[in-house]
């Protein structure tokens, strides 16, 4: 007679804290002179209640918006999704460190791919910022998609810096943020090895 066997039951996926679909909305707005789609700007807004903190998430930290070109930040701009942020104290130049980890776990869980490009980094004189790309958004540049499923995209693990302007370079601030609104679009943890156990990695 044949024995019954068990069928493996899937584990469920649950959504990491502060995961939230945007909305669909492209219209466009002015946020600190700087442009963005309204998407954009609700994921902005969503990051700031889950940070709370000194950077100004929705207004006077956002250094650059979407839809310009800047030769400095490679084409990754001069579609929707993109936005630079200040981690400086308003009219200082004091680097808000101690706030740096939570605000980039806080724009991850509401839908960017977000690192810190620190002094100099992107050319000599490039400033500290949080540079930022909205997940699934219509309106991204081919640069800006590159650098959420390309060869050093966020997704697959690394800092999202093509290999023309910087040597390959993992993300300083852990893997990529996977909500179940990512997957449900296409996206999925691209890593290699993402199990947590495989290499350790800082955690946010």
């Amino acid at each position: 007679m044949p024995t019954a066997t068990a069928t493996p039951t899937p584990y469920p996926y649950f959504d990491p804290a502060g995961c939230l679909r945007p909305p669909d909305d492209y219209d466009r707005v002015t946020v600190n002179g700087w442009r963005l789609n309204a998407r954009t700007f609700a994921m902005l807004q969503h990051a700031a209640t889950l940070y709370s903190g000194e950077i100004d998430l929705t207004d006077k930290s956002i250094t650059q918006g979407s839809f310009r070109e800047n030769q400095g930040s490679f084409g990754t701009h001069l579609g929707g999704g993109a936005v630079d942020i200040s981690v400086m104290r308003p009219s200082t130049w004091e680097v808000l460190w101690d706030d740096i980890p939570q605000v980039l776990r806080a724009l991850r869980a509401a839908g960017f791919a977000a690192w810190l490009r620190e002094y100099g980094e992107l050319s000599p004189d490039s400033p500290i910022h949080i540079h930022a790309i909205a997940i699934g958004d219509a309106e991204l540049s081919q640069p800006a998609r590159d650098q959420l499923t390309g060869a050093t995209g966020y997704f697959r693990g690394y800092a999202g810096i093509p290999e023309s302007i910087a040597p390959l370079a993992h993300d300083r601030y852990g893997g990529p943020v996977v909500c179940q609104w990512m997957l449900d679009l296409g996206y999925a943890d691209l890593r290699i090895d993402p199990s947590p156990d495989a290499t350790p990695r800082p955690t946010l």
